[in-house]
């Protein structure tokens, strides 16, 4: 089983993001693509602000650190962490584009996941008093808050 933290747009975010969107779900996991590739994985995975960040980060570290010994192990360390934390990197660069967060789903894939948070926002919104008991549109329920 995998755990994912569920992202969803902001009241006060523009139409055009929010428009026919699923819930972004965040893997709890380590990154191995973070670790081969660094901030060119972030870039990929959509957080183009904090890998462009790394990046640059990276390439001013290696210029000022290439005739030290120990910049290849300083690199690495921090290859390390990226991959390490880089579930928290990509709930903060959502936190920038106005996402919120709405806890945790567990699922053995991304698909189970998004399926069970769906069903749970269901159950937390419930029938309106006076309905025909239709079941309702579970993409439009995720939208709604618990007040």
């Amino acid at each position: 089983m995998k755990a994912f933290s569920v992202w969803l747009p902001e009241e006060d975010i523009s139409a055009k993001r929010k428009k026919d969107q699923l819930p972004v779900l965040v893997p709890q996991t380590f990154r191995w693509s973070a670790l081969l590739f660094g901030g060119v994985a972030l870039i990929w995975s959509g957080a183009w602000i904090s890998g462009s960040l790394f990046l640059a980060a990276s390439i001013i570290a290696a210029t000022l650190l290439a005739k030290l010994w120990i910049a290849p192990a300083l690199m690495l360390a921090a290859r390390f962490a990226l991959a390490a934390f880089s579930a928290e990197v990509m709930e903060w660069e959502l936190r920038l584009k106005g996402y919120g967060a709405d806890g945790l789903v567990v699922g053995p894939n991304r698909e189970t996941a998004l399926l069970r948070y769906m069903d749970r926002a269901v159950d937390r919104v419930g029938s309106p008093a006076g309905s025909d008991e239709r079941i309702p549109d579970p993409f439009a329920v995720a939208f709604t808050r618990r007040v």
